[in-house]
């Protein structure tokens, strides 16, 4: 038998996602910042493998597959982006609600 302390068994999380509300639930907050971080280490993986291609192996940037990883590399950061201006927007409502209380 094992003994866990109060502090060692997380906590269950309600995961509400509504789209009806204008404000975002805690729970789309978190997948947001997620995602965000998962995209933002494929980016930098990306940008590795460009440098490495084009700058240190000499590869010219015109090749198919460095164009494929071009593509890929600019979905991630518009995704991003996108991501990122929903948390920007979500973040400034709060902001004005707290204001107006």
């Amino acid at each position: 038998m094992i003994f866990h302390l109060a502090y060692e068994i997380p906590r269950p999380r309600f995961k509400v996602l509504d789209s009806d509300i204008p404000q975002l639930t805690p729970e789309e907050v978190r997948i947001l910042k997620d995602q965000i971080r998962k995209n933002s280490v494929l980016i930098e993986d990306y940008v590795y493998r460009l440098d490495l291609l084009v700058n240190k192996e000499g590869h010219p940037y015109r090749e198919t597959f460095v164009k494929k990883i071009r593509e890929r590399l600019h979905l991630l950061m518009e995704e991003n982006d996108t991501f990122r201006q929903v948390l920007w927007k979500h973040v400034q409502r709060e902001a004005l609600m707290i204001q107006y209380r």
